[in-house]
């Protein structure tokens, strides 16, 4: 009796391990698994303990929508401006539209409003995302029947890729990974070989990098010079020429489409700020802000970073911590009020 219970809930378990690595649903929002990112994505890469924090849930900036309660907000962004960054509530428009570079959307403009269209990149996926042609809103009321057509197609796309994906989802393995061995016990293990590693060999996970001082951890993606989106890897004058055509058309298009103001914003590398040192710096977020020829207002946070460095990243994450973000917000809601950015 005792071996067939066992093996009945043998079975239970394997079949409650396969689910949730599986079914990314279950992963996350079951809340029967520890959050794998909750002491920063760069500690989740290397286990050094002394890069481990858990981000602080940041505050609202606003206190009332006042007479800018007009204007109707939409990003276009990543992972900075994702929900669980920033929230509707942190602006002072009255409506607000994200969307993730990833993703497109219909959508239908408020013409009784001002609509305020901002192009937000981490500088690392700058050049994924101004090399071709940004076609990530396609607005209703658009009278190009191009538009229209590309609309449908490509929500059919989406829905295939979805039903794709629900069948053949993405990270089983490093789901069921984080399962069985991302609890905290188990993680002392793995911070105690880091540790060693680097101590005793100078050896880190790749994906990351250190400082030369290693007092800061960074995302190799980023800080690595030959990789082609690291801050150290050379951007040829025709690649900027590229850039600077995709970002005009972009406001050309918008603009026509029925925003009123198009913005583009540049969140710089943490190695930009924090290590520019690193390598050999390309400079790439200076060359587009101070292109003359770019027609796309800048919304400037490089470079109230590089002013106080240490001051706007997360130890233990690629992003920005609470004021950083406030920063970014400040400006945004001043262009809201139509008051002047800095």
């Amino acid at each position: 009796m005792l071996i067939k219970i066992s093996k009945y809930l043998f079975l239970f378990l394997a079949i409650f391990l396969w689910l949730q690595a599986y079914s990314p649903w279950v992963y996350k929002s079951t809340g029967l698994f520890p959050d794998d990112y909750r002491y920063g994505d760069l500690y989740r890469l290397s286990y050094l303990p002394e890069f481990k924090a858990k981000p602080v849930n940041c505050d609202s900036t606003t206190t009332s929508k006042s007479d800018s309660s007009n204007t109707n907000l939409y990003v276009i962004g990543d992972s900075f401006t994702e929900e669980a960054r920033v929230k509707k509530s942190d602006f002072l428009s009255e409506h607000y539209t994200y969307t993730h570079w990833e993703k497109q959307a219909d959508i239908q403009l408020d013409t009784t409003k001002r609509n305020i269209l901002i192009l937000e990149t981490v500088e690392r996926t700058f050049k994924d995302h101004f090399s071709k042609e940004v076609r990530n809103f396609s607005l209703k009321n658009q009278p190009n029947s191009n538009l229209v057509s590309a609309s449908w197609k490509q929500n059919l796309k989406n829905k295939v890729a979805e039903i794709v994906l629900f069948c053949f989802p993405k990270g089983i393995e490093e789901r069921l990974e984080h399962t069985l061995f991302n609890y905290d016990f188990f993680l002392s293990f793995r911070e105690f070989k880091a540790h060693f590693n680097l101590l005793f060999f100078n050896r880190i996970e790749k994906k990351v990098m250190l400082s030369k001082d290693k007092k800061n951890i960074y995302y190799s993606e980023e800080a690595d010079s030959n990789d082609t989106h690291s801050a150290f890897y050379p951007v040829k004058q025709a690649e900027i020429d590229t850039f600077v055509s995709t970002i005009n058309a972009a406001r050309e298009k918008y603009l026509k489409s029925g925003f009123n103001e198009v913005y583009l914003s540049i969140i710089p590398n943490k190695v930009s700020v924090l290590s520019p040192d690193l390598g050999n710096y390309n400079h790439l977020v200076e060359r587009i802000q101070l292109d003359s020829r770019v027609k796309t207002p800048i919304i400037d946070t490089f470079s109230d970073f590089r002013k106080s460095p240490s001051s706007y990243y997360l130890k233990s994450d690629t992003h920005w911590n609470c004021e950083g973000r406030n920063v970014w917000l400040a400006k945004i809601n001043l262009i809201i009020e139509n008051k002047k950015v800095d």
